[in-house]
């Protein structure tokens, strides 16, 4: 149940306007060593750069989510290297400008994962309350989880925003692998 009276992470524009603050400082501050690493992947192999991933958002809208491109076959050590630092999501800023995302946010899920999980999970609809987030809420130990998610959408407020970045940053130092969808 709702708090009545209460500001969700959709409706305030406090939120909004970090999103949107934060999305522009990450594409400035990656922009140099991500222009060095797409050249560096444009002259190890063919194909796309970018894909854009069906993705389930606020209320249940579709939107297309941008991302590196992971190839199946052919992945050369610098797609390796974007996917093992975490950055394979960074163009996801631009859905965080274009408000389909926000900075922090349950996880972004396809369709299809997202019927799947809800199907056998109470109250999992309660995410759809919430933009998905290019960091997302996290168990203790770090790894995804739904009833995190659900705790975030119910509990929301600026200092939770701020908690779970700093455990994002706090964790993700100490993983031995990133990227892990």
């Amino acid at each position: 149940m709702g708090r009545v009276g209460v500001v969700g992470p959709a409706q305030s524009v406090c939120k909004r306007t970090l999103d949107l603050l934060g999305a522009v400082l990450v594409l400035v501050f990656f922009l140099p060593i991500g222009l060095l690493m797409l050249a560096a992947i444009r002259c190890s192999r063919t194909g796309p750069l970018f894909i854009r991933e069906q993705t389930v958002g606020l209320n249940g809208a579709i939107f297309g989510r941008w991302r590196m491109h992971r190839p199946v076959d052919g992945e050369t050590v610098f797609d390796r290297a974007i996917w093992q630092a975490g950055l394979s999501d960074l163009p996801s800023a631009i859905n965080v400008i274009d408000g389909d995302m926000s900075l922090i946010g349950p996880r972004p899920l396809s369709p299809a994962r997202y019927v799947g999980l809800s199907q056998g999970l109470p109250d999992y609809a309660r995410r759809l309350e919430a933009r998905p987030g290019m960091i997302w809420p996290r168990a203790g130990e770090g790894e995804p989880s739904w009833s995190a998610e659900l705790d975030y959408v119910a509990r929301w407020s600026m200092f939770e925003d701020l908690k779970v970045a700093g455990l994002y940053a706090v964790q993700g130092m100490f993983r031995e692998e990133q990227g892990v969808d």
